[in-house]
């Protein structure tokens, strides 16, 4: 019989630290035990809970009763022949399927995580936002995506970016849930100024984040700071207003005194207009922030064309004029279909 399908066995890694400290007690085990568990299941990245060597046995015998490890699947591994990123495709417990990307750079080991399947945003210049919306994926299914690209690798990750699959900001309490395990010196030993969360402008969940006691960076999706031209390719902008955006932003920053990151994606004609210089200017006037340029990557059905490098170096060097700190990411991971706006189970 498979284990999933056993009565009362549950995925030990679907554990929250109270749920073991709970299970723990119940049981009549030593609580702090549960630290023991959680380096296991997610520094050393262990699936057979009998190797859990500093356990007791009676301990490990009776978690092994209730319990197994589910490790995602692999269903897709591709590497970049540009640079030297990986995209990842993950199967999960329940059969749904999710991407994820390392990115290495300098010192630098990142891992740009899903938080939903799918996306319910439709975004006119992302691909994933094609898929369509299925659910939010739970706390250890974003920190397992952290874990097995961890254990193929056999490289330490260095940072997490909340920028694949799915808007972060309708998931919090999953992303939150998985920020506080990244950072646990038990678990991935991740600093909270090395994860990122990127949003489309979800107010509520800016002040969510607001309200967490870490330091975690602050990414917006911004792409234009015309309201009418935002709304016609991030259609969430009619809900939140960047009037309403903006309020949030500089709330963030009186509070958390961290400079927010302004993602703004290069679309040739549409949004590196004077009028959107002017109006980005407007923006983020008071505000302490970095301007990130992402030259568009396309897709099948695209409805913008990629840019050229003149394009963008003449756009950047409108840009550097603004009162901001000024920067160009160049993408990563695009020939497999990897990089910003391009997850969306592509070959």
């Amino acid at each position: 019989m498979d284990i999933r399908t056993r009565k009362r066995v549950l995925n030990l890694r679907a554990q929250k630290r109270s749920d073991i400290e709970k299970y723990l007690s119940e049981i009549g085990e030593k609580v702090y035990r549960a630290t023991q568990i959680i380096r296991w299941l997610w520094q050393k990245g262990e699936t057979d809970i009998m190797k859990f060597s500093d356990l007791p046995l009676s301990l490990r015998k009776k978690l092994s009763e209730d319990y197994f490890v589910y490790s995602a699947k692999p269903l897709s591994i591709k590497r970049s022949s540009h640079d030297k990123s990986i995209k990842f495709l993950l199967l999960l417990l329940d059969g749904a399927e999710v991407e994820s990307v390392f990115i290495p750079d300098g010192k630098r080991r990142t891992v740009c995580v899903s938080s939903q399947v799918g996306c319910p945003l439709k975004c006119t210049f992302c691909a994933t936002g094609k898929l369509g919306y299925k659910r939010n994926l739970e706390f250890w299914e974003i920190l397992e995506q952290v874990r097995f690209i961890q254990n193929y690798t056999g490289e330490r990750i260095t940072n997490v970016v909340f920028m694949g699959m799915g808007e972060p900001m309708l998931n919090m309490d999953n992303v939150l849930d998985a920020i506080d395990l990244l950072q646990e010196n038990d678990a991935f030993r991740i600093g909270a100024r090395k994860i990122t969360v990127s949003t489309a402008g979800i107010v509520p969940g800016i002040y969510r984040l607001l309200e967490y006691g870490k330091q975690v960076k602050l990414a917006v999706s911004l792409n234009t700071a015309i309201q009418e031209k935002r709304e016609k390719i991030m259609p969430i902008a009619k809900r939140y207003p960047l009037s309403e955006l903006r309020k949030a932003v500089m709330d963030y920053y009186k509070v958390k005194k961290r400079w927010v990151t302004f993602e703004y994606i290069h679309l040739v004609g549409f949004n590196d207009t004077p009028e959107d210089i002017k109006a980005l200017k407007r923006f983020i006037e008071g505000i302490p922030c970095k301007i990130n340029l992402i030259p568009y990557n396309t897709f099948k059905g695209s409805p913008f064309r990629e840019p050229t490098e003149e394009e963008t170096e003449e756009f950047l060097k409108k840009l550097y004029k603004l009162k901001a700190t000024v920067t160009l990411r160049k993408s990563k991971g695009r020939d497999i279909k990897g990089a910003c706006g391009q997850l969306a189970y592509l070959k």
